[in-house]
């Protein structure tokens, strides 16, 4: 370690003031015990709670009605912040709704404190409010107006719909004729975030019902949207950071501005921003399915600028997500939705003896990242607690499968469903190798089911498998469940684990490696380290092979690929072109598709290559998950099969049919939460579709 990381270090510390326990230990959680939270099996209702009390302890610090900015691990608590405390009011506006008690009366200190310090020109100060009392700011003012319209729609309090005018007015004063706000912003330049201001403003045109709000909106939206990137659906100037502003930003800003666009185009009937907004939140959906979790910075093409997380832009997109699942049936976004959540849930502190610490969400995961340091937001928190609602209500309705927005899927016509005649199988001259790795289960599925043609495969390629040493898997599980769970383990104490996603072993096999299962049928093996590898490849070029077969062993590279004469054969669970990726025959009935097998050529891509036969499968008689991927397996193994034979038999390659890049999208794992949703819509059909019992008579 370098000296200057060494002092950076240091210093962090000591701003942090990390000599008290409570900091330590809020520290660590960045480090170490990653996954405490799922391990001591917190609900989400727990977490909501944690969240809720943590916001009452934030108002409650200070003593004018607001809410406290933020809570400091070096100074505590701040003065009260107007423009979040603005529009956190429609939170606990639906939190009173909720059953928390109490809620509304807090809201309405909150407009009590938002009364007293608004400007003589209907606006609202910047900043917190013993920065500044007298500055007012296009952004914030936009931010309470939001607040102001839910509690004069909850209770049409005529001070408040006043006070909603005169903010509202002032907005459209300082509005430019092009419809930017270039006045009263930070560092007075414009910002396309400022979406996040048209879209209150476009709110309250409609609750009011005048058409200059609703004008000044759509002038403002117009001119947010010229900022688009074309090729990447990124939208310039979404940051606020000086230097690159235009072509990264933090997540917080980049959701403001998708949200902004997306409210925006709804209550003005924009369908080309509504189109753009989806663009965009489905590219930082991508994000995060591709790297596990989303980085707190993104750039114009959507790649990761930071290390860390911002928790405020997780819980912000996980509610752009949401509303867009509500929009077009995507129940994808609904699971990335929840996956977003994980990283806030898993990131917040639940035993700390410091309410300050105790149920917030800090700026950053780990504390120390760029997005308010060494501190817990009461924004971040608000965002939490919408985020975890309207998870809740969305898979409330999930309830059978979801009407996508495009319509049903269908088998696209030119896909082929059967193989054309073939000439008698020949049994020599057609070299067919299984790829598969060390423990892989495929090879002894495929063989003993194909068997019954007589199959042999001319050589099994077996990739090794290396297991983590016992001092890595320490080190694993320090990380995940603490120190202390690894101590009482080596005790032989057995502490709670997170049960994970079940793999689904669909067919019985003997439980034997890839190598042991070829020793015991004496097939041709060998045995490699990489597939990537130039001597690995060389010895696998050796083999001669007419064919290679797909037996799971891991993402395959253009060099391994380009090997054998006829290409590599794959076996998907799903229709392709529509449904590429993981889960894809969970999210076939989700998402409407037809539930079946296809068996097509690997190319670089995910499941991009030519079609050769697609198999649909019926869903009769399937009551929960474990069914339904038994079945579809069974029936990719027999439809690969097939194909194999038909190939030894020609020759050659059946008929393909190519596919375009833009035809599918790519799936991902399918979130427990949505999972669960899912067992009971097979539990339910299933129920539906049995005969009634007969009753004997007495």
């Amino acid at each position: 370690m370098s000296i200057s990381s060494t002092h950076r270090i240091l210093s962090n510390l000591r701003s942090a003031h990390a000599w008290r326990p409570s900091v330590v230990n809020a520290l660590l959680h960045g480090v170490s015990a990653r996954r405490r939270n799922e391990a001591a099996r917190y609900s989400d209702n727990d977490h909501l709670r944690a969240a809720v009390a943590w916001l009452n302890c934030a108002q409650d610090a200070v003593d004018d009605g607001g809410i406290s900015g933020r809570y400091t691990l070096s100074t505590g608590w701040t003065s009260s912040y107007p423009e979040t405390t603005g529009y956190t009011i429609p939170t606990l506006l639906k939190l009173e709704a909720e059953g928390f008690v109490g809620s509304r009366a807090r809201a309405e200190r909150c407009i009590d404190f938002l009364l007293r310090v608004q400007l003589s020109s209907g606006a609202f100060p910047g900043m917190e409010i013993a920065e500044n009392r007298d500055e007012p700011s296009v952004f914030n003012t936009a931010q309470i107006l939001n607040g102001l319209t839910a509690w004069h729609r909850d209770g049409e309090d005529e001070r408040v719909l006043s006070s909603a005018r005169r903010a509202a007015d002032w907005l459209v004063e300082m509005q430019d004729a092009d419809g930017a706000w270039r006045k009263h912003l930070y560092g007075n330049r414009t910002y396309t975030y400022m979406a996040h201001a048209g879209c209150w403003l476009a709110e309250f045109g409609v609750h009011a019902g005048d058409e200059r709000y609703l004008r000044a909106a759509a002038d403002h939206l117009r001119w947010v949207l010229t900022h688009v990137d074309a090729d990447t659906g990124w939208i310039n100037d979404c940051g606020f950071e000086d230097g690159q502003h235009d072509r990264a930003a933090v997540t917080h800003t980049i959701a403001y501005t998708i949200w902004g666009i997306l409210l925006m185009s709804q209550l003005l009937g924009n369908d080309d921003g509504i189109a753009i907004a989806r663009r965009a939140a489905h590219a930082v959906a991508r994000r995060l399915e591709v790297s596990r979790r989303l980085p707190g910075r993104l750039d114009w093409r959507w790649r990761p600028a930071a290390s860390y997380v911002c928790l405020t832009g997780n819980c912000q997109m996980a509610l752009i997500w949401l509303r867009l699942h509500e929009i077009d049936g995507d129940p994808a976004l609904l699971s990335t939705a929840c996956k977003a959540l994980d990283t806030v849930k898993a990131a917040q502190t639940m035993t700390s003896r410091n309410s300050g610490i105790r149920g917030g969400i800090a700026g950053s995961d780990p504390l120390w990242g760029d997005y308010i340091r060494f501190a817990y937001p009461n924004w971040a928190a608000k965002f939490f607690i919408d985020g975890l609602l309207a998870k809740r209500d969305a898979l409330a309705v999930l309830e059978r499968p979801v009407p996508p927005r495009t319509g049903p899927i269908h088998v696209p016509g030119d896909v082929p469903s059967t193989l054309p005649e073939q000439e008698p199988m020949q049994t020599t001259g057609f070299r067919t190798v299984l790829l598969a790795a060390e423990r892989s289960l495929k090879v002894e599925q495929f063989v003993e089911a194909w068997s019954m043609w007589g199959f042999t495969p001319s050589a099994i390629v077996s990739v090794r498998q290396r297991e983590p040493s016992a001092m890595q898997r320490a080190f694993a599980h320090a990380r995940e469940y603490g120190a202390g769970s690894l101590i009482r383990r080596a005790l032989g104490h057995r502490t709670p684990i997170p049960v994970e996603v079940p793999r689904h072993a669909t067919i019985t096999t003997s439980g034997a490696s890839v190598p042991e299962y070829a020793a015991e049928h004496g097939f041709e093996l060998l045995i490699v380290d990489d597939l990537e590898a130039t001597g690995d490849l060389e010895r696998i070029r050796s083999l001669d092979a007419d064919l290679f077969v797909y037996a799971g062993c891991g993402i395959l590279r253009s060099a391994i690929l380009g090997l054998p004469r006829h290409g590599t054969l794959n076996a998907h669970m799903g229709l392709l072109p529509s449904m590429r990726g993981m889960n894809v025959t969970e999210w076939s009935v989700l998402c409407g598709a037809p539930v079946g097998c296809t068996v097509h050529l690997i190319d670089p891509g995910i499941d991009t290559g030519d079609i050769i036969i697609f198999r649909p499968v019926p869903l009769d008689g399937v009551g929960n998950i474990d069914t339904l991927r038994q079945r579809v397996d069974r029936a990719q193994i027999d439809l690969l099969g097939e194909v194999v034979r038909w190939c030894i038999a020609s020759r050659t390659l059946p008929p393909r049919r190519p596919q375009e890049s833009q035809e599918g999208r790519q799936h991902f794992v399918m979130h427990t939460d949505v999972r669960e949703a899912l067992q009971q819509i097979l539990r339910d059909n299933a129920v539906q579709a049995a005969p009634p019992r007969r009753i004997s008579p007495c």
